[in-house]
């Protein structure tokens, strides 16, 4: 599958600026998997969206932190079950990734005009 998503270029011409916006990455997954949630009630898809943005701010506390798995226990949920999920993602992370030397440069960036 071949995904035809090109940057789209702007330009301001008060201020003679080009700009690129970029897809986002749920952008590229809803074309890759698209998923129809009409039929799925809208206080299930909200817990699934709060699980979502709890594992991507542990992950990425965990990151920025080099990988530390000391920090493990102290990246803190109230929901139990977004804990054990972000242990399964460490665990599945050191036993298939541990050999190699990852380097975190930025999970994000924010730009501002």
């Amino acid at each position: 599958m071949r995904l035809d998503l090109k940057p789209l270029y702007i330009f301001n011409d008060e201020l003679h600026k080009y700009s690129i916006l970029i897809p986002s990455v749920s952008k590229i997954v809803n074309i890759l998997v698209p998923k129809d949630f009409s039929q799925i009630d809208e206080n299930i898809l909200k817990l699934a969206q709060n699980r979502g943005i709890c594992l991507h701010n542990m992950i990425d506390v965990w990151i920025k932190n080099n990988f530390d798995d000391e920090l493990i226990e102290f990246i803190d949920c109230e929901i139990k079950s977004h804990r054990e999920l972000f242990k399964n993602f460490t665990k599945l992370y050191q036993e298939t990734l541990k050999d190699i030397k990852f380097k975190y440069y930025e999970t994000e960036k924010t730009l501002y005009s």
